[in-house]
């Protein structure tokens, strides 16, 4: 077979493993309704009963912000959204200003003794030993938490903070999620980015560059998409922009390569 007929043969076999994928997850795609970012995702939204991965050198504001707002049109349907909240650093009006009523909250907080709070800071006083141990428990707490709210019927959606986990409790929320149809959001720090992924998705966001005239308060976002469960991704960013005093959150533009990639997403 030569060369340009072995190409088309390639192409006729992506043409058909895209329209295969479309047609078994067209019902359980839901767009953002942010329109960049829709662009960068595979069929145009996220996809319900995933696992999903938002990374940000600075796990904080900005990437929770984006990560509440996109999960917004999943809360449309029955089900709350369990916010497993190890840090005890839950903001109701972050959830609130992107119209998420909170009656529709489940806040989970792991127990943490007033000893391991005080060693957080007074660790010397405390024994460093006891702290870690403390702080340990209350992670583990946290995975099972989130494992069990992964496979409740009365949650639509479950978000959480998580830095660290090995690869078989990642495995576990994955086969959770698949059984569920519960949609879990994960937001972790840029340090496990050379791990290994067991999410549908994993998005990276990064401080874009200031632009002239921009509004005090406000922040620019770039969001690329790393990898994608489908083995298809989309070059390009995302570009959002983050108004800190209200919290809302503004889809800029729409980049100009962000068009389906050839090569399968790593």
């Amino acid at each position: 077979m030569s060369a340009a007929a072995k190409a088309e043969v390639i192409h006729a076999l992506r043409r058909q493993l895209l329209a295969s994928q479309r047609s078994q997850s067209v019902q359980q795609i839901l767009p953002t309704g942010l329109l960049s970012l829709d662009a960068i995702l595979p069929h145009g939204g996220l996809p319900a009963g995933s696992l999903i991965e938002w990374i940000s050198a600075d796990v904080g504001l900005n990437s929770a912000s984006i990560a509440l707002r996109s999960i917004v049109p999943m809360l449309t349907q029955h089900g709350c959204l369990a916010i497993i909240d190890e840090r005890h650093e839950f903001y109701a009006e972050a959830v609130r200003c992107h119209g998420i009523p909170l009656s529709r909250i489940l806040l989970i907080r792991p127990a943490r003794s007033a000893d391991a709070a005080f060693g957080a800071s007074h660790n010397r006083f405390v024994g460093h030993n006891r702290f870690v141990r403390q702080a340990t428990a209350a992670h583990s707490d946290a995975l099972w938490a989130l494992e069990q709210t992964a496979r409740c019927q009365g949650v639509r959606v479950a978000l959480t903070f998580l830095e660290q986990a090995s690869s078989a409790v990642m495995r576990r929320l994955q086969l959770a999620v698949e059984r569920s149809g519960v949609t879990i959001v994960l937001i972790r720090p840029a340090s496990i980015i050379r791990q290994p992924s067991f999410a549908d998705l994993r998005l990276y966001v990064t401080a874009a560059q200031p632009t002239q005239g921009a509004l005090s308060g406000r922040r620019r976002m770039k969001v690329q998409l790393l990898r994608s469960r489908h083995g298809l991704q989309h070059s390009g960013n995302a570009l959002l922009e983050v108004d800190h005093e209200t919290g809302a959150l503004h889809s800029i533009s729409e980049l100009a390569d962000s068009k389906p990639a050839t090569t399968p997403a790593v």
